[in-house]
């Protein structure tokens, strides 16, 4: 396991940093900071991502525009076209885990529900990114809703073909 894998027992105590630095005078713009990352990390980790920075090849969902620019411009820069686009901002899931923190209940399985609703990355492009970025001010109850309302789209899943075989009983 990685050292920089966070644990439950760092994201209390980076919970635990952004109240003192708040009652310290810091804004939360600031005392938050260290949360998000670590708060993103545990989910990346517990996703089977590693703790290392995003990356568009590391991310296997992609938006239809992605996918399109990505075929129609293979030696194009990923970071001149796309973007690793968090569901839930940042910041808002690291509230998120204040308040399992403020309510006493930041244990791993609560966590790990939080980090199945609301921690999903997509590969975007910088225009669909422009279209949430207009968002931001809106508060949505899943990642899915919030690019819904950016008119970003996703692959239809595909389906696991049925067994077709009939089994004979005997």
């Amino acid at each position: 396991m990685s050292k920089n894998r966070p644990t439950i027992e760092h994201l209390r105590i980076a919970c635990r940093h952004v109240d003192e630095l708040i009652v310290a005078g810091v804004t939360e713009n600031h005392a938050i900071r260290t949360l998000e990352l670590f708060a993103d990390v545990y989910a990346k980790t517990h996703n089977g991502g590693s703790a290392s920075p995003h990356h568009v090849n590391q991310v296997k969902f992609w938006s239809v525009e992605a996918i399109r620019l990505k075929r129609t411009r293979p030696q194009a820069k990923p970071k001149d076209w796309l973007r690793v686009e968090h569901g839930t901002p940042r910041r808002t899931f690291a509230r998120k885990v204040m308040a399992l923190y403020h309510q006493q209940e930041l244990a791993e399985q609560a966590m790990n529900r939080l980090v199945k609703k609301f921690w999903k990355l997509a590969v975007i492009t910088l225009q669909e990114d422009s279209r949430l970025s207009k968002l931001s001010k809106l508060s949505f109850k899943t990642p899915d809703e919030r690019w819904a309302a950016a008119a970003i789209k996703f692959p239809k899943p595909r389906k696991t073909p049925r067994n077709t075989v009939a089994t004979r009983r005997g």
